[in-house]
């Protein structure tokens, strides 16, 4: 029995050595993992029982167990699809539907596009549809889409619009002019006259010669008042006044005296500006002091000889003529001709980057004119243009009115511009281009594209009037030019995304990870890969990150998990035994040899 048991001895320290060898050989192995000999004692058996003085029958092997333990992390730059599990799970791959399982994460792409390992295995996931949508609980063959991004016309703008509440109004009222009734609201003609000139005996000296000859009395001369009232709220006016056309104070100038009022709920009137020829008598009268009356000499007028003969009564009316009629509208305030090379023109202007049916790129303008306290218009043009007819400058205008909250109040859309439930869709627009630029030719023409024959959407809904910075954020504009396929990326979550020389991104897939009840169950195959059994349990699969499975980290693999050291601590371990046992069979075989030489 004993050479049996050295027998058994010896294979147990070989099947070490294999093990360990097998280790050894896989050190630099991607996503190998480890085997350790595990070894049981033997015992006969007898109807009865061993007994307490059984020697045993010597060693077996029991089983090679897996350690499944990470490996060590090494970095694949420029192999985009090279992968690493952080955490538990494994890579799924197919070999013309026989499936396995593998923590060896360098994949390529083939001749077909599709992602596989280095043995043609493809990589198992879940595909994505046109719109990059990942489609959840289908298990398929991961394949990259290298086609050319199409191109798609913008179709929505959405947009976080505030417009300051002190941004200035545009709309200022008409400068005024005597000359131009549609700058002021009403006008008091009143005929008013100097003192005149006193007569002047002649002055003799001595002789009776004349010093200074008489001169004869100038009698009072007319002269034509004016008062102009101009409304500027519904309780406020301005006032000006001018005598012979000219200042009341200055005949060598035709600005008039000017002053403002305002006209208290009590009926009381307050005035500001003026000067000190202009004084209040009441709240329906006022004065003009000290004001010179003009005589035209030549052509050119200049201050006459008479006096002013006192102070002139101005009235606010006159006759049926009110001048501060609260009946009266107020004066229009008409903002400057909207111009987009004129930056007075509007109050602030954004710019989004749309795009036709060939993926053409145009410039939509928003121009916001401030023309009253709470009250915007929009200008809108694509590329400067007309949207309908590129030929032409004017704008799609559509105007809003705010509470006094700063939320919208209400909101009107215009001739291109439908209004549907705070929101502006332009229709009718041409994309067109500039040709013969810098020429006297240039003109602009049709490029053949279409826009989305639904129109482009603008959302307003997040539009504001509040005290703070004019400001857009938030801006999400659909529609992109094509696009050629630039690289790839793999988050955390497995999502396989292309990238695109436009600038865009789209999923093509997403990896999937599989998970077993007992991972030393799984049956080990050639090429670090395993496959499930019965003692394993069914493989269930999710996608990284989800549950306990591990996540993905992109160009990154996961080496062998040997521990070289460990290897040759067990070699000298395995050979000890090994030689021990050898030595067991020699000394048995002395042993024998005595005795037969004995009998």
């Amino acid at each position: 029995m004993s050479f049996n048991i050295a027998l058994g001895g010896l294979r147990a320290a070989h099947k070490r050595l294999e093990v360990a060898g097998n280790n050894i050989a896989n050190v630099g192995t991607v996503g190998f993992k480890s085997s350790r000999a595990e070894f049981s004692a033997l015992y006969s058996s007898a109807r009865l029982g061993s007994g307490r003085d059984a020697v045993g029958d010597g060693v077996r092997l029991a089983n090679v167990s897996q350690n499944f333990n990470a490996g060590d992390v090494f970095s694949s730059q420029g192999h985009p699809l090279d992968m690493r599990i952080q955490g538990n799970g494994f890579f799924v791959v197919s070999d013309r539907g026989s499936v396995g399982y593998t923590r060896a994460g360098a994949f390529v792409k083939d001749a077909n596009d599709f992602i596989v390992d280095s043995h043609g295995r493809r990589l198992q996931g879940y595909g994505a549809n046109s719109q990059g949508d990942i489609v959840a609980g289908v298990r398929t063959d991961l394949k990259i889409d290298t086609s050319n991004l199409a191109p798609k016309a913008t179709s929505e703008i959405g947009q976080v619009i505030n417009l300051g509440s002190a941004t200035p109004s545009l709309a200022t009222l008409p400068l005024f002019n005597p000359a131009d009734p549609s700058t002021y609201t009403k006008v008091i003609t009143r005929t008013i006259q100097d003192a005149g000139v006193a007569a002047v005996p002649a002055v003799t000296g001595a002789g009776g010669a004349v010093v200074t000859p008489a001169r004869p009395a100038v009698p009072p001369a007319d002269h034509e008042l004016k008062q102009y009232f101009v409304k500027t709220a519904d309780d406020q006016w301005n006032v000006y006044v001018t005598v012979d056309g000219l200042s009341p104070t200055d005949p060598a100038s035709h600005t008039p005296l000017q002053w403002s009022m305002v006209k208290r709920p009590d009926g009381t009137l307050v005035y500001t500006g003026g000067s000190q020829h202009i004084k209040k008598l009441s709240d329906t009268e006022f004065s003009l002091t000290r004001w010179v009356p003009a005589q035209q000499q030549g052509g050119v007028w200049k201050p006459g000889p008479a006096a002013s003969g006192g102070p002139v009564s101005l009235p606010l009316s006159d006759g049926g003529v009110n001048g501060v009629d609260e009946r009266d509208p107020v004066m229009d305030r008409p903002v400057p001709l909207f111009r987009p090379a004129d930056a007075e023109s509007y109050s602030t202007v954004f710019s989004s980057k749309i795009f036709d049916s060939q993926g053409n790129e145009h410039e939509l303008k928003q121009y916001f004119v401030k023309d009253g306290v709470n009250s915007w218009q929009m200008h809108l043009l694509i590329n400067d243009r007309n949207p309908m007819d590129a030929q032409r400058t004017e704008p799609y205008t559509a105007s809003f009115l705010f509470n006094a909250d700063g939320t919208v109040s209400s909101m009107a859309g215009g001739s291109g511009l439908e209004l549907d439930n705070q929101t502006l869709t332009l229709k009718g627009w041409v994309p067109s281009r500039l040709v013969d630029a810098g020429k006297s030719t240039a003109r602009w023409i049709t490029n053949g594209a279409v826009a989305n024959p639904e129109g482009i959407r603008i959302d307003m809904s997040r539009l504001s009037q509040h005290n703070a910075e004019t400001a857009r954020s938030s801006l999400q504009v659909d529609g992109h030019s094509p696009g050629l396929l630039s690289g790839m990326s793999i988050d955390a979550s497995g999502t396989i995304r292309a990238s695109f020389s436009n600038g865009l991104y789209r999923n093509i897939g997403q990896v999937m990870l599989a998970q077993f009840a007992n991972e030393q169950g799984l049956q080990p195959q050639s090429d670090s890969r395993w496959t499930e059994t019965i003692e394993s349990g069914a493989a269930v699969y999710g996608t990284p990150g989800a549950g306990s499975l591990g996540s993905i980290i992109e160009q990154s693999l996961e080496g062998s998990n040997v521990k070289l050291t460990e290897e040759l601590i067990e070699l000298i371990q395995a050979q000890t035994a090994y030689q021990a046992n050898s030595k067991v069979i020699s000394t048995e075989g002395t042993l024998m040899q005595t005795i037969i030489q004995a009998t």
